[in-house]
């Protein structure tokens, strides 16, 4: 029997690395859905990706829900118990709309239409939603669709929400991001590996993206740049050089979501890269310092259900009461948990 050699035992290492691990985590409740979140033709919605939620008042969140295969997003009111679905938010129409920056070339192996907005990730900063498109090529056809290469800015204070701006330019950090950016354009598949964002969160002027691929050597990526930059008029490119975190996930996960703590440290769930059997989990990110990640636990097992939304409701020093959205199950069948800081 040949034995390893010691250079191959440390690269086995490197690929099993991962945060360290911590007890499986227990719903508090569920947040039922008063109604349906649109869906296709018609049906309820069993594709949300994300959601955020502007500060309390009066007992309830105003939030906004994204779901992954749609021109618009929609509205909510959450409670202690449950989510209320609201009016929808048109994201974009059925043409290639005026937005910041430039349309990008993405060498996607097909050619494909203006349609979806393919929505991902949600943020609530500085009185404005902002939701980012997947920028990756079509999960089956392998289609370049314009439509999902967009980033939106919505402006929400206590009012009405405003008309979103648009802008091209997360194309440009993701296509300037060193070890990522030669998979940007690339098929979403686990030999190919191809980037796809599924996470979004803004502290300040940073905003960060969490990319579900590339994973590689057990790190997920996080993809950093300047929500001034992106959002500045004009049609050149973002100009100042994107910041790149690798984060130590586990072997073959990415990011499903990410959401702010007030210290600008991160929450990021963590999942399946592509289709893999691995656990979904919460892990807690300092930006300065990335390598340290610590797993504040795994997520149970759902049947037919991806862990792909993530916001937090209410911050204490030591303890966090986030809630969890679902992606293949009606209506995101919202969770509530409770995570301890320490």
């Amino acid at each position: 029997m040949r034995l390893a050699t010691l250079p191959a035992l440390c690269a086995l290492a490197l690929l099993t690395v991962g945060p360290a691990r911590a007890e499986p985590l227990k719903p508090e409740r569920r947040i039922e859905a008063t109604s349906d979140f649109a869906g296709k033709k018609g049906k309820a919605a069993k594709d949300i990706s994300g959601i955020a939620c502007r500060p309390p008042a009066g007992g309830e969140w105003r939030c906004l829900v994204v779901n992954d295969e749609s021109k618009a997003a929609q509205f909510a009111t959450l409670t202690q118990k449950t989510i209320r679905p609201e009016r929808a938010q048109p994201l974009i129409g059925d043409t290639t709309p005026a937005a910041s920056g430039r349309q990008p070339a993405i060498g996607c192996p097909r050619q494909g239409g203006f349609g979806e907005f393919d929505g991902e990730g949600i943020a609530y900063a500085d009185r404005s939603f902002y939701i980012v498109g997947s920028h990756g090529c079509s999960r089956h056809g392998g289609e370049y669709r314009p439509s999902s290469f967009l980033l939106a800015r919505i402006g929400a204070g206590n009012g009405p929400a405003g008309t979103p701006e648009l802008s091209w330019r997360v194309s440009d950090l993701l296509g300037a991001a060193s070890e990522v950016a030669p998979y940007l354009g690339k098929p979403l598949d686990a030999e190919t590996n191809g980037l796809n964002i599924e996470g979004l969160a803004v502290v300040g002027d940073r905003l960060w993206l969490g990319l579900r691929a590339p994973s590689l050597g057990g790190r997920a990526f996080l993809v950093g740049g300047s929500v001034t930059e992106l959002f500045k008029p004009g049609s050149g490119p973002a100009a100042t050089p994107p910041q790149l975190l690798a984060v130590p996930a586990g072997a073959q996960r990415g990011v499903r979501d990410l959401a702010p703590l007030a210290d600008g440290r991160l929450l990021v769930l963590v999942g399946p890269a592509q289709e893999q059997e691995v656990p979904y989990a919460i892990l807690l990110l300092d930006p300065a310092d990335p390598t340290a990640a610590r797993e504040l636990g795994e997520l149970r097992q759902r049947k037919n259900a991806k862990a792909e939304a993530l916001t937090v409701l209410t911050e204490e020093r030591d303890e966090l009461r986030v809630i969890v959205g679902y992606d293949g199950v009606k209506n995101g069948e919202f969770e509530e948990y409770r995570l301890k800081l320490r």
